[in-house]
């Protein structure tokens, strides 16, 4: 598979429509996993007008948010002594109403690890924590219940990641820089996210082209008055629906451990 790591030719596919993303399609069988099933039903692995839908539907449940309001109930979690890598989930999980927020980050964790590719060390145990994500997010609507379950998986692996890099780096920085300042540096020099991949037209005809996409490579066109581009939301009509969200609970949590001294945070 061909890695293309410039920023500038990444940012050209990432918003270019005719680039796609693998597709998650269901197995006509009816023994198709739980897993399977999960991935056939988010907004991430479907193209055209279906992704629009999800997309339109999450873009919903996510206006419904104040990320204020997630900012300040991570906050208070962290304050508590909650380990850094369990609150982003358990935030966002009771600000869309699923039940036993508490018991999900680890579900969330299990099943962030077979989501891109749907490949798991652990078969079983991503089925079972997937059908456990599903029952408790507080919608009898199959299809809502697919999407609140994404918001929580993705928000798992970036948000996460995102905490603890940022706290890794304050370790080796002056306190008095900002949270925001090492936020923004992790995102545009260590994407907590590091790749994607996308499906690309073939130049002289012929089929599609899968390539990785890295979100963290070199952008040889920054200069001292244009800073690197940041790509680690993505880009284009595929970009995170919830940066916004991911920050406020990012920065408060942070925040909260730098204030507390606790700059070692390891997700459980």
């Amino acid at each position: 598979m061909i890695e293309i790591t410039e920023r500038a030719e990444v940012e050209r596919i990432l918003v270019d429509p005719a680039s796609h993303v693998p597709e998650a399609a269901v197995p006509p069988d009816t023994a198709a996993s739980p897993m399977t099933r999960f991935r056939a039903g988010v907004s991430r692995f479907v193209n055209g007008a279906e992704h629009g839908a999800r997309r339109a539907r999450l873009d919903d449940l996510l206006g419904g948010l104040d990320p204020a309001a997630l900012a300040a109930a991570a906050s208070v979690r962290a304050r508590a002594g909650t380990p850094a890598g369990q609150i982003p989930v358990a935030v966002l999980a009771e600000a869309i109403g699923f039940d036993e927020v508490d018991e999900l980050p680890l579900l969330a964790a299990t099943v962030a690890a077979a989501y891109p590719a749907g490949e798991s060390s652990d078969p079983d145990a991503a089925d079972a924590a997937v059908s456990a994500l599903l029952d408790a997010s507080g919608s009898t609507d199959p299809d809502e219940r697919a999407l609140r379950v994404q918001l929580l998986v993705q928000a798992h692996t970036a948000t996460t990641t995102l905490v603890e890099r940022a706290l890794a780096l304050a370790r080796s920085q002056d306190p008095g820089v900002s949270t925001r300042t090492l936020l923004e540096s992790v995102l545009r020099d260590d994407s907590p996210v590091p790749a994607t991949r996308r499906l690309v037209p073939a130049r002289l005809g012929g089929d599609e082209s899968l390539v990785t996409l890295r979100l963290d490579g070199p952008d040889r066109e920054a200069t001292d008055d244009r800073p690197a581009r940041i790509l680690a939301f993505g880009a284009g009509h595929r970009a995170c629906p919830a940066p916004h969200h991911a920050l406020a609970i990012a920065a408060a949590i942070v925040e909260a451990m730098r204030a507390d001294g606790r700059r070692d945070e390891e997700t459980p």
